[in-house]
């Protein structure tokens, strides 16, 4: 959660940047039809608040040919999980691009629109607005260690709504040993155990990468 920076009272640049806070919100285009920004620059506790240049650089990512294909899709899959090269982010890769291969469908991960690591303080409202578009979100696990559980925790406090269009791809291990490795994080489990709960006949578990296109199609 980022908070806004704000002048002191009657100060002229505050009056300029609550103005274009409103601006950012009602007062032009939107980041995507049908996305209210006033949620974005609430001043209440629990809302997310984004100074001005936060909210340009937002709708600079949040722009261009990948955000038509996803309005104007009948499916629309944000996929979260594990980022980087290695194994786990070039699965969830493959998972992204079998669901953008179906017809009238389209996958997308915050990556593709630019939110890098440097990008940070974005990354919480972008992935609100992106949940928004979704018709489907669909969480890649194969362990509770990284940036994906804080995303995956925010859908279950935040997010009721993308709850209800949860898809959990979960990795199942052979030995209990290596379960616990890879699984075995208090704060995190207890998260995930309570979306997975949720998600109920919604999580699919899958061994070895050679069984995870069976799993992605158990996916509407």
């Amino acid at each position: 959660m980022v908070d806004s920076d704000e002048g002191a009272p009657g100060d002229a640049s505050d009056e300029r940047a609550g103005d274009d806070r409103a601006a950012g919100a009602g007062g032009g285009p939107g980041y995507v039809d049908g996305v209210d920004g006033a949620g974005l620059v609430d001043a209440s506790p629990d809302s997310l608040t984004l100074t001005p240049e936060q909210h340009e650089r937002l709708k600079t990512h949040l722009h261009g040919d990948r955000l038509n294909d996803i309005q104007y899709s009948d499916r629309r899959y944000l996929v979260v999980g594990r980022g980087g090269d290695d194994g786990p982010g070039r699965r969830r890769r493959r998972v992204r691009d079998l669901l953008d291969d179906r017809r009238e469908a389209t996958a997308f991960m915050l990556e593709d629109f630019g939110l890098s690591g440097s990008a940070i303080d974005l990354w919480a409202p972008a992935f609100e607005i992106l949940c928004e578009q979704a018709t489907h979100v669909v969480g890649v696990l194969e362990d509770y260690d990284g940036g994906h559980v804080w995303e995956l925790g925010y859908l279950y406090h935040e997010q009721s709504q993308a709850r209800d269009v949860l898809w959990l791809l979960k990795r199942a291990y052979e030995s209990e040993q290596r379960r616990r490795e890879r699984y075995d994080n208090g704060m995190a489990a207890a998260h995930l155990a309570a979306l997975e709960r949720a998600a109920d006949e919604r999580v699919v578990h899958w061994r070895g990468e050679s069984d995870l296109e069976r799993a992605v199609s158990e996916i509407p």
